[in-house]
């Protein structure tokens, strides 16, 4: 999996770049070996149950993210989190009907198995992931009013006309008892940045999200209600949670 990495990330910015980023990764996970091997344990995750003194780091090209990545699963915190609020919040193995999961996250994987009466469809555009399904957000091959929950997470930043993909979930969520679940990568800014790209150093990105990302999701028809992790100081620091907006939205 890494050299497939190193092999995208050196055909994107070049052998050099990609080289010295992939010792940069190299080492610094053989510190977090080192440090799980050797120090106590301080931090678990939810979702396979792995336990240590941290987790490693998530890094690209354009960021970084300190003890994100779970090292047997991949979880990374708004994973974990949304894993336990699926769990207890949610309640997810006791709901019904059809769901519809995009860009379905590997981690998430045996929650969703626990919800017997759910029959799940995973859709993403590319055939790497474990999927049912091959389709793009923007024009869905379902009918209208399909679903009963459909499952959104930090996708509608790499399309590239989110309008439309929203439209398109809109349409085939089933009005008033259907929910979308679904967030983006948010910055404290007012207004949404439109990079007219995709990004690459940025995770394929074509935009960066502001507080005005509400307003997109009412604007497409949804009646909007922002959500948090409902956990504790405690639970954060155990699974290495940070706090991130998410929204649950209803079909007008």
């Amino acid at each position: 999996m890494i050299l497939s990495w190193y092999r995208q990330n050196a055909n994107d910015f070049g052998v050099v770049r990609a080289t010295r980023l992939l010792v940069r990764v190299v080492w610094l996970r053989a510190y977090v070996n080192l440090s799980n091997a050797l120090f106590r344990t301080r931090v678990e995750c939810p979702c396979c149950g792995w336990r240590g003194n941290r987790f490693f780091d998530y890094i690209e090209m354009g960021y970084t993210v300190k003890n994100a990545a779970c090292p047997r699963c991949d979880s990374h915190s708004r994973h974990r989190a949304l894993f336990l609020w699926l769990q207890k919040s949610y309640q997810i193995e006791n709901k019904t009907g059809t769901a519809l999961l995009f860009a379905p996250e590997t981690a998430l994987g045996p929650l969703w198995q626990t919800a017997r009466d759910l029959q799940t469809c995973r859709i993403d555009i590319e055939s790497r992931r474990d999927v049912e399904v091959l389709a793009d957000i923007m024009h869905l091959p379902f009918s209208s009013d399909i679903a009963v929950l459909i499952w959104c997470h930090h996708v509608l930043e790499q399309v590239s006309d989110d309008r439309l993909a929203l439209r398109e979930l809109h349409r085939v969520l089933t009005k008033e008892t259907g929910q979308l679940i679904v967030s983006a990568g948010e910055s404290s800014h007012s207004s949404t940045r439109e990079f007219g790209r995709s990004e690459k150093a940025l995770s394929g990105n074509r935009r960066s999200y502001g507080t005005d990302f509400i307003v997109r999701l009412k604007e497409a028809g949804f009646a909007v209600q922002r959500l948090n992790y409902n956990l504790s100081a405690d639970e954060r620091r155990r699974y290495s949670v940070r706090d991130e907006p998410f929204y649950l939205c209803v079909k007008n």
